[in-house]
């Protein structure tokens, strides 16, 4: 399967670079009817329920965060792996999927609530190991400043990181600003076109509001895709992708910080001697990458490993990673990512 859509986002401020990101080859992949219906619903509110999947069984549990408009599929090539060694849990996020809605803005505050919740009542620990890739990074990162005491160890893959949007802090402002508007133009549209029943998941899809599936010749995996974009053309999903962005990045005060970039600011603390692994996706060294990049996408992707490096920096025992590879790291470069969850799992075993 190709995707598309959900590029790291942060880059789509610059509006430059478009992710297609492919799995790794079928005989490694979770079976396609994992994803075709909910596996466990697991209350966190009153009436609201998130799909909750888990494979295998150990301790610490391993709880994946997936990206911006993803959930569990997200992680179908990393998480069997992991069920080998230690419980491993995937879920969907309000609003996404399975999950039940929720009328409420998307923000990282609002999925660390969730996830406190579903990791009390799902039992899944006192202390997990927490895995976020892009969006899920962000949230992640969060959860762990503000409960530290319920976190393990801490992998992100290729997280996203919030840069202030003003005149005053930002060079290349009104470009940066107007690609950003532009960005969330595309996907106000998608919203409406949902909201007016036009998307269609067997359709042509002209504004790229769906996740693109490779021809599948198994009937399971067709009816993956098929179930995966049919939950994507309903006006909740898109409603709430566009609210997950405008939080990311949309700037809220005369700093030019967005909502969940100032809970970051407001949150961030050193992590101890934390087990942590941050991965650094090397866009333009990936076997996938075609052209030559522009000196402005060099300029941030550099910034971007930067403000990752300092992350890593945030504990004693964080290990900076970057890998030759598009965003989506788990899918195009599997090892590394299940290497690194391994690693954590190994020094939350080990001695203290």
């Amino acid at each position: 399967m190709w995707r598309f859509r959900f590029v790291l986002a942060t880059l789509l401020i610059l509006g430059a670079l478009i992710a297609t990101t492919a799995y790794a080859d079928s005989s490694e992949l979770l079976p396609a009817t994992a994803y075709t219906h909910p596996q466990e619903l697991v209350g966190v509110a009153p009436g609201r329920r998130l799909n909750l999947y888990c494979l295998g069984k150990g301790t610490p549990t391993v709880l994946f965060d997936a990206g911006m408009g993803d959930g569990t599929l997200g992680w179908r090539t990393v998480q069997g792996e992991i069920a080998k060694t230690t419980r491993a849990c995937a879920y969907d996020r309000a609003n996404y999927f399975f999950s039940d809605t929720v009328d409420r803005h998307a923000t990282a505050q609002a999925a660390v609530d969730d996830m406190l919740a579903l990791i009390n009542q799902a039992k899944l620990g006192d202390r997990v190991i927490l895995v976020g890739h892009s969006r899920g990074g962000l949230n992640v990162r969060l959860f762990t400043y503000e409960h530290t005491d319920r976190v393990a160890g801490l992998v992100l893959v290729d997280p996203t990181v919030t840069e202030k949007l003003s005149p005053e802090t930002t060079a290349n402002y009104v470009h940066k600003y107007e690609n950003y508007l532009a960005r969330g133009q595309q996907l106000e549209n998608c919203r409406r076109a949902a909201q007016q029943h036009i998307l269609q998941p067997d359709g042509q899809d002209p504004l790229k509001c769906l996740d693109t599936f490779d021809t599948q010749q198994d009937s399971n995996e067709r009816l993956l895709a098929h179930t995966i974009r049919s939950m994507e053309t309903q006006p909740i999903y898109q409603a709430t992708l566009f609210s997950e962005r405008q939080n990311l990045f949309y700037p809220i005060d005369s700093d030019g910080d967005s909502t969940d970039g100032r809970s970051i600011a407001l949150a961030e603390h050193s992590l101890g001697h934390l087990p942590l692994v941050v991965i650094s996706a090397d866009w333009f060294k990936s076997i996938t990458f075609k052209g030559t990049p522009t000196p402005e996408q060099r300029t941030f992707l550099s910034w971007n490993s930067e403000q990752m490096r300092h992350v890593a920096e945030e504990s004693t025992r964080g290990r900076f990673i970057q890998v030759p590879s598009r965003h989506y790291v788990q899918k195009e470069r599997p090892d590394v990512v299940i290497a690194a969850i391994e690693h954590v799992i190994n020094l939350c075993r080990g001695p203290a």
